[in-house]
């Protein structure tokens, strides 16, 4: 399996809000459909009409509506991907992340590179993820605090012999071995996680397919099993006595 597919949840909504200048925190949010037909706007300008996505979708068949604009984007463009709307538009994070790793990896190959201006190109729509608006940096010169008192000028002579310059006090430097011993520690480390996740990320994409294949029969042991796969990390999980899973939101502190 290509390695765009073990992105990670944080890389990826980091990477669709740099894009973008959005603030999207969770990749069912993805589900809209509206933040993929402006990646395509950034690979291929101009292919959609951006005033036609519906930023503010709320409902299913606003939804699809969005995901009809990529799809028909998608054929224009000879992109050989048939997006599978209605398991995207439920809102489950394994779909979508799914979704999301294929799009990352399309746009790496695809897109020309350089700065892409999301907002001048959304024309002032507003989004559900819109960023704080942001001020200019201040200049250290124009602010001075409220309670600060004047300079004084300074005098032409000074009765005070001056102080001796205190010397710089040299920082102490970490051995050089010693930092290559914890790089190479913690190269290590991540390799480890990186196989481990891998691995279980396998082994979850192999249940829910299972799943898929006998989701038609009713079968209450795969409707359970669901629950736990399309969980969000805003919910709790618990299997209780009987078998059944329990699906609760986590209290916010």
């Amino acid at each position: 399996m290509d390695g765009a597919f073990f992105v990670g949840k944080s890389e990826l909504l980091s990477w669709v809000n740099g894009l973008l200048q959005l603030n999207i925190t969770r990749v069912e949010q993805m589900a809209t459909g509206a933040a993929y037909c402006q990646i395509m706007d950034a690979v291929f300008p101009g292919c959609i009409n951006l005033g036609k996505v519906n930023w503010m979708a709320k409902y299913d068949h606003e939804y699809t509506q969005n995901f009809k604009l990529l799809q028909a984007a998608f054929d224009k463009n000879n992109v050989q991907k048939h997006i599978e709307v209605e398991k995207l538009i439920k809102a489950k994070s394994l779909d979508n992340l799914e979704f999301m790793q294929w799009f990352k990896r399309f746009v790496d190959l695809n897109y020309r590179g350089g700065d892409y201006p999301a907002l001048e190109r959304r024309r002032g729509a507003k989004t559900p993820w819109d960023l704080g608006e942001r001020t200019g940096p201040v200049q250290a010169a124009q602010t001075r605090p409220q309670n600060a008192q004047p300079r004084n000028p300074r005098p032409a002579e000074s009765s005070k012999a001056p102080q001796p310059k205190a010397k710089p006090v040299r920082e102490a430097r970490p051995d050089e071995s010693e930092v290559a011993r914890q790089i190479a520690e913690l190269r290590l480390t991540s390799d480890s996680l990186e196989k481990e996740r891998d691995f279980y990320f396998g082994k979850l994409r192999a249940i829910e397919l299972f799943c898929e294949h006998y989701e038609d029969q009713g079968n209450p042991i795969v409707m359970e099993i669901q629950k736990i796969l399309f969980a969000t990390d805003e919910e709790n999980v618990a299997v209780n006595d009987d078998g059944t899973v329990s699906i609760t939101p986590i209290e916010q502190e």
